[in-house]
């Protein structure tokens, strides 16, 4: 077991539907979910992860400023996969936590508040917590918009959007267009009606405020 004082962020989250996907979906799903959490730790080493009876997966995230950016790309690339594939999140950042080999055993107060909220969710899909809480009152009203934005996605949109949250807008349109293959004009368009434009400038956003949390 390790303890930390420092804050973590704790990403939990399921899959809606998932036992009405087919045995060949599900696959899919899953290989999914393990590339999301492989390139997370691309990021940082520390980040750890666990999937749970296929549908159910955590991440424990060090470089929390991400938290709001790895959030978005989990539920962006799951529903990538089709219009049957969609996910509820809650993530949560908070210090003080006791950190053992297996994320599902680990305790601390970021984790609680990831758990709660996900087991709160009804009709929303994406829900944010913190300790001290006048970071998640910061930005409530906002993920609730950014909760509609994303959940109104088509299967499209999320294809175009998901390289350019894993570059953290680090693509053209052209460099886009090439990867996925398209026309630079149907990347134009899709990449604006998904809205990336207002979703990188409210990550940023959330950057600036976590980076004060982590000097704090």
């Amino acid at each position: 077991m390790k303890s930390t004082y420092k804050p973590i962020a704790v990403i939990s989250g399921d899959v809606i539907n998932s036992t009405k996907l087919t045995s060949e979906q599900f696959d899919q799903l899953l290989t999914r979910i393990k590339d999301i959490q492989t390139w997370i730790s691309k990021g940082n080493k520390s980040n750890v992860h666990s999937i749970e009876r296929g549908d159910e997966f955590q991440t424990v995230v060090h470089d929390i400023e991400n938290a709001l950016r790895y959030t978005i790309i989990y539920r962006v690339a799951i529903k990538a996969l089709g219009k049957l594939f969609d996910s509820r999140i809650s993530f949560a950042i908070a210090p003080n936590a006791d950190l053992r080999e297996s994320v599902s055993e680990s305790m601390g107060t970021a984790f609680v508040l990831s758990g709660r909220g996900l087991k709160n969710l009804k009709s929303e899909r994406l829900l944010f917590n913190s300790e001290p809480v006048e970071l998640s009152e910061n930005f409530n009203l906002l993920f609730k918009y950014l909760d509609k934005q994303l959940t109104e996605l088509t299967s499209r949109q999320c294809e175009v959007l998901l390289p350019m949250l894993k570059t953290n807008e680090g693509l053209s349109i052209t460099e886009l267009s090439k990867k996925l293959n398209i026309a630079d004009a149907t990347a134009s368009k899709s990449l604006k009606a998904s809205g990336w434009s207002l979703i990188n400038e409210l990550n940023g956003r959330f950057i600036h405020h976590v980076q004060g949390l982590k000097h704090a």
